[in-house]
C-alpha cells in the first residue's frame, strides 16, 4: 500500500512516528507481516497542481510515486484540504472531482486500487472561508456517494466536533485548527479497516 498525502498523513504538529499510517502499517504488520505500506506523503503539496519544485502535485507524482511502487495493490489518495485552503484557493468542487476522477483512472489502468479520504474540518483555521467550507463538504458528499473511490474512509466522522462539526474535535486538535494532535492521529488509525485496504 501507498500513502499519497501531505502534512496531515506526514504527522505534521505531532511527534515522530505518531502519524497515522505509521499506527495503521504497525496494526498491519502484527495481522500479516507480508503487508507493507509506504508513506509517501509531501507537507504542502496539493491534489490539482505543483506548489514548487520540490512539491509537485499528487497528479503529477501519481506514477512515480505510488503506481511504480513494486508490488502496490491500494494507493490511499488523502490531505485534501489544502487544495481548498491554500491560495489559490480551488472552490469549485466539480474541479476537485475531477481532479480525483483522473488519478482513480489512472492508477485503475495499472489495476490498482484507490483508497480515498474524507476532508475533515478546518474551521477556525486561518485560511478558512465559508466558500472553502461549501466545497469541503462538496467533495465529501461526492465521496461518500458518487462511487469515486473503490472504499473510502471518514476521516471528517472521525475528528469533527460533533457540536461544531465545521472545526475539529477539541481533543484532537493539534492547535491550529487544521492538523490533529497524536490521539487525532491514533483515532484516524483505529476507524480503518484494514479489509478496505486489503482485498
Amino acid at each position: 500500500m501507498v500513502v499519497i498525502g501531505a502534512s496531515v498523513s506526514g504527522g505534521y504538529n505531532t511527534s515522530p512516528g505518531a502519524a497515522w499510517p505509521t499506527e495503521l502499517a504497525n496494526r498491519l504488520g502484527q495481522s500479516d507481516p507480508s503487508y507493507q505500506l509506504v508513506n509517501a506523503s509531501i507537507s504542502a503539496t496539493r491534489l490539482l497542481t505543483d506548489s514548487g519544485p520540490t512539491r509537485p502535485s499528487s497528479l503529477t507524482r501519481e506514477d512515480k510515486d505510488a503506481l511504480a511502487v513494486p508490488g502496490v495493490r491500494t494507493v490511499i489518495l488523502t490531505d485534501l484540504i489544502n487544495d481548498i485552503q491554500q491560495p489559490p484557493h480551488q472552490y469549485n468542487p466539480a474541479v476537485i472531482i475531477a481532479g480525483l476522477k483522473s488519478f482513480i483512472t489512472r492508477a485503475h489502468a495499472k489495476q490498482v486500487r484507490v483508497v480515498g479520504t474524507t476532508i475533515p474540518p478546518y474551521g477556525g483555521f486561518e485560511r478558512y472561508e465559508p466558500a472553502g467550507e461549501r466545497c469541503r463538504q462538496a467533495v465529501n458528499t461526492a465521496i461518500r456517494t458518487g462511487q469515486l473511490f473503490d472504499a473510502f474512509i471518514d476521516f471528517d466522522a472521525t475528528l469533527k466536533d460533533p457540536t461544531t462539526p465545521t472545526r475539529l474535535r477539541p481533543t484532537y486538535d493539534s492547535g491550529d485548527h487544521l492538523h490533529p494532535n497524536i490521539p487525532g492521529h491514533q483515532a484516524i488509525s483505529q476507524s480503518i479497516n484494514p479489509t478496505l485496504l486489503t482485498q
